[in-house]
């Protein structure tokens, strides 16, 4: 009897299990060691996490990967649970996508990346057929490779970031497009030896959006009520302009030749209706 008591003392009084003990949330470390790279994605998904109330702590995974084998790795539940990406139709099918893009679209302005002699070249070019007679260069299997093949432009290019750097140095490309959020930190890394381009910008409609595992529906339902709260409350913005704001300026988008790209690849699900997630120069 005494027995008995002592283990119904020790089932009352004994500390039950954390119901919201975090879990681990791996993405994908990025080639290139450079934290800009992952700390806005990082500080939104994070802020979209703690809004919807999930109790995830992000952590990078043990090795660098490459887009395409990251995306492998996501969809086979082998290591990665998110990723931040362009969305593409094949994307959405293998993957789920929280439909928010997070840097409202800016990955789809472009601007060119070239050497100090090149741009006397690319002042003479006022259409996508002047663009055409010159060879640019992208990251291949990339979906920002396939919209410029679609438009009729020559394209060359390697899997690893790097060596795309690498061939604009050699000359065997002359333009490397970059979104105007990432192309001045790398200007800056290259110094004199790459600048960026003067006159011109290359725009196509796209979205960068977290990704998930199709099994993961409830945690991208949640992902998406956190960013949705952080739009209402104004946080969204708030890391927006902190983060960003300066490349926009710096850009000066309005006052540059805009050349329109049709981009193939765009699901038709995304919400270009949705002014309030994109943003227009």
């Amino acid at each position: 009897m005494r027995f008995c008591y002592f283990l119904l003392m020790l089932a009352l009084f004994a500390p039950g299990p954390k119901a919201s003990a975090e879990q681990s949330l791996t993405y994908p470390r990025p080639a290139r060691q450079d934290s800009t790279i992952i700390d806005y994605p990082q500080a939104l998904l994070k802020g979209a996490l703690s809004a919807a109330g999930l109790p995830y702590k992000l952590q990078a995974s043990s090795e660098s990967l490459v887009q395409s084998r990251a995306l492998k790795q996501l969809e086979d539940d082998q290591g990665i649970d998110v990723v931040w990406t362009m969305t593409s139709i094949e994307r959405e099918k293998n993957l789920l996508p929280v439909r928010i893009p997070i840097y409202k679209g800016l990955y789809g302005w472009r601007l060119l990346l070239i050497k100090p002699q090149s741009q006397s070249l690319l002042e003479e070019v006022s259409d996508l057929s002047g663009l055409a007679r010159l060879p640019l260069l992208q990251g291949r299997g990339w979906p920002d490779t396939h919209v410029l093949l679609a438009n009729g432009l020559r394209v060359y290019g390697t899997p690893h970031i790097e060596g795309l750097f690498d061939m604009l140095q050699h000359d065997r490309g002359v333009a490397f497009p970059r979104s105007v959020l990432e192309i001045w930190r790398e200007q800056d890394y290259y110094q004199h030896d790459l600048v960026v381009e003067k006159h011109l910008v290359l725009y196509y409609p796209t979205a960068m959006y977290f990704f998930f595992r199709k099994s993961d529906q409830k945690l991208a339902t949640g992902v998406t009520s956190g960013l949705l709260r952080m739009q209402e409350s104004g946080e969204f913005d708030r890391l927006f302009t902190l983060y960003h704001q300066h490349a926009v300026d710096k850009a000066g988008l309005a006052q540059r030749k805009v050349l329109s790209l049709w981009n193939p690849l765009l699901p038709q699900a995304t919400p270009l209706e949705q002014e309030r997630f994109w943003y227009r120069p």
